[in-house]
């Protein structure tokens, strides 16, 4: 049996999530989803074309216009995404000229090389999506470690900043989670 780990940012993304690891078999499959109420970011037919492919670059909250970005701002996990979504847009008002690229992961198993995970992507595919040199800042649902492991030989990991849980606060609301782990925009 094979591990899945899935962070829907919204609620059609859970739908679609929900739908297929339990159409699913001979997987553990793991959906990391929040209690409290969030935005929809994607219409139910996006979400199902956004989770088949576990990850994308949102075009709506990017502002790169398809070329090479200044900054690429990753998320994975529903208060992260918020927080992303949100610094996207600070930026583009306060810093009109930066180019911002948002790319959302669903399946974390996508950020793992294609040789180590079924799910992985080629070094061609993670470089096309988060560049080869410029700087990441990935907000994250869980330990920063976790995204370290699964992209430690790609070529731009010295650029990847990742933001996360650090053990700081305790159950509380998620603005002050956000704030206590440095994960706020």
């Amino acid at each position: 049996a094979g591990v899945r780990v899935y962070l829907p940012p919204d609620a059609n993304t859970l739908l679609s999530v929900a739908d297929h690891c339990l159409r699913s078999r001979n997987y553990v499959n793991v959906i990391v989803a929040g209690k409290q109420p969030a935005l929809n970011y994607l219409t139910i037919d996006e979400a199902i074309v956004h989770c088949t492919r576990g990850i994308g670059i949102w075009d709506w909250a990017s502002n790169d216009d398809g070329r090479q970005p200044d900054v690429v701002l990753g998320c994975a996990g529903d208060t992260p995404t918020l927080e992303v979504v949100a610094a996207a847009a600070v930026l583009r008002e306060r810093l009109p000229e930066l180019k911002v690229r948002v790319i959302n992961v669903v399946d974390l198993m996508r950020l793992e090389s294609e040789s180590e995970h079924p799910h992985g992507l080629s070094d061609r595919d993670f470089d096309a999506l988060f560049t080869p040199d410029k700087p990441i800042v990935f907000a994250f649902h869980g330990y920063p470690s976790v995204i370290h492991r699964l992209t430690y030989r790609r070529a731009n990991h010295r650029n990847l900043h990742v933001r996360g849980y650090k053990e700081e606060g305790t159950t509380t609301t998620p603005f002050d989670m956000v704030v206590l782990n440095d994960l706020d925009r």
